[in-house]
């Protein structure tokens, strides 16, 4: 469980946030508790048949737990929650820069997009609902047993000695023979087997044009179909034992009321009515531990999701110093032989220089970028800025963006600000208009567009005006671009490129250093 204690850290989860939820919660369940009891000494002394002014509190005190139970269940429910949410969202921003730090074309670390989905939605999902799932539930049973337990051993200390002792049967020995019982091969397989049903969702969605057009878009579909039967008979293979769990917690509440109440037939010498409320206190408090086998699974489920964050998170490469602490941009090749290639590199890009490079397809030069923008290890020679070679160096200060740079299903003005959080409406605005996309802005919505499908809502040539956009609204003072005018027309691609090389950059710097890459001069 350390990974997950790590994880929880990592989201911004403290102690004290812990607390409050199980408060929240606690006091939800003293509400049922005290409801539960006060009920009882309403029955106990309504067949007595006193004057009603005698029962005129107890009846308001009983309408007034109601309702607070009520009011209390949603407190606890939105402080519980939001903690789970606020931490869902710190856990998916580390798993997300994790994956951008180290997915790129070439890496053993690829995760394909049904992975990427896995660990940014499932797993991290699984492993903040720990909080409510787990953690809440443990807690809130342990507050509610200690004030149960004090309450009925001061009417009755023998009965005290019997809830203490069937509480640690419900709330202890039943989850630890559940999660013994539990196979966790088949907990692990159920996991499994629905991260390999959302991955193949993800691929029949994310490419039923190819399929389809290659004839396998049925095949495809029935692999989807098969993978969700297999999650669902796994699932139901993995819970079999929770009928067991329950049969078990209600023969332990059921055995301890029946002791409660004859201990007390024999051995409680004060009025029947505070009888009366010592067994329905008995059986109320039980409430707080029907969650505990679950929880204890829970675990184990939380535990394989966090090892496969912890694969994705320990790969990261390390954090790039600011770029702030560089004076001195200039980027230094010598002798540099990438990945994959025999071709060795040698130039220097000066403060504010560009540069095109050309050639076939297969020479190496995406392999370049990447390995200029610190993404890849060269096989030898080095590239450094500034004097420093190390690959941290280089990511500070150069961003490359590639052709197959993703879109994402928002507006135009979030998809460009994924480069530049900062950037305003004006200069995204004017970039796009400078790259041609004026036309298109007006006849939509503005950058308040909303791109439903991603990259699929836009023709070939304005997705690549607008990935243009966005690497020109970056701030970073080098860029790498690969294939910037693929795609576009003929004039339209020659003009760009004479921005590009010779004119001032629309966007966020007017000058900076750049290197681009293409088939065609």
């Amino acid at each position: 469980m350390s990974d997950t204690r790590n994880f929880l850290r990592q989201s911004g989860v403290r102690n004290r946030d812990l607390v409050g939820a199980i408060l929240a919660a606690s006091i939800t369940l003293i509400s049922a508790l005290g409801l539960s009891v006060l009920s009882g000494w309403l029955i106990t002394r309504a067949w007595q048949m006193p004057p009603i002014l005698d029962l005129a509190i107890a009846i308001t005190a009983v309408r007034a737990l109601g309702i607070s139970r009520a009011v209390f269940r949603y407190i606890d429910r939105l402080i519980s929650h939001r903690l789970a949410l606020r931490a869902l969202r710190n856990l998916r921003s580390t798993v997300f820069q994790s994956i951008a730090e180290t997915t790129t074309p070439h890496s053993d670390a690829i995760l394909t997009q049904g992975d990427q989905l896995t660990r940014l939605s499932k797993d991290t999902e699984r492993v903040t609902d720990f909080i409510v799932r787990s953690l809440v539930p443990s807690g809130t049973a342990l507050v509610v047993s200690i004030i149960a337990v004090t309450f009925t051993f001061l009417l009755l200390p023998s009965a005290g000695l019997v809830l203490l002792v069937s509480f640690c049967v419900t709330g202890l020995f039943i989850p630890w023979l559940s999660q013994r019982s539990s196979n966790k091969l088949l907990q692990r397989t159920a996991v499994e087997s629905e991260d390999a049903w959302e991955q193949k969702l993800q691929e029949v969605l994310s490419h039923r044009v190819e399929f389809h057009a290659a004839g396998i878009a049925q095949q495809r579909a029935d692999s989807a179909i098969d993978a969700s039967r297999r999650a669902s008979d796994d699932q139901i293979r993995a819970t079999r034992n929770d009928s067991v769990q329950a049969f078990l917690l209600s023969l332990s509440c059921d055995l301890t009321v029946l002791a409660i109440a004859w201990l007390g037939l024999q051995n409680y010498s004060g009025s029947p009515m505070w009888l009366g409320m010592l067994v329905i206190l008995s059986l109320a408090a039980f409430e707080s531990h029907a969650e505990l086998a679950k929880a204890s699974i829970h675990a184990d489920v939380v535990s394989t999701a966090s090892q496969a964050l912890a694969e994705v998170t320990g790969k990261a490469l390390p954090s790039p110093p600011e770029a702030s602490l560089f004076t001195d941009t200039t980027l230094k090749v010598s002798h540099l032989q990438c990945l994959h290639t025999d071709k060795t590199w040698d130039f220097t890009l000066a403060p504010n220089e560009r540069r095109l490079i050309t050639g076939p397809s297969g020479v190496g030069k995406t392999t370049l970028l990447y390995t200029l923008a610190g993404l890849l290890e060269p096989r030898s020679g080095s590239a450094s800025i500034g004097g420093d070679s190390s690959a941290a160096a280089r990511r500070s200060l150069i961003r490359m963006h590639p052709e197959n740079e993703w879109l994402f299903s928002t507006n135009i003005r979030e998809n460009i600000r994924v480069a530049n959080p900062d950037a305003p409406d004006a200069l995204i605005e004017a970039t796009l208009r400078a790259l041609g996309m004026g036309q298109w802005l007006d006849t939509n919505q503005g950058l308040d567009t909303v791109l439903v499908d991603g990259a699929s809502s836009l023709s070939s040539g304005q997705r690549r005006r607008l990935l243009l956009a966005r690497a020109l609204c970056s701030t970073a003072p080098i860029l790498l671009l690969d294939e910037p005018t693929a795609h576009i027309s003929h004039t339209d691609a020659s003009r760009f490129l004479d921005i590009l090389l010779h004119k001032p950059l629309p966007g966020a710097l007017p000058q900076r250093s750049l290197i681009i890459v293409s088939h065609s001069q």
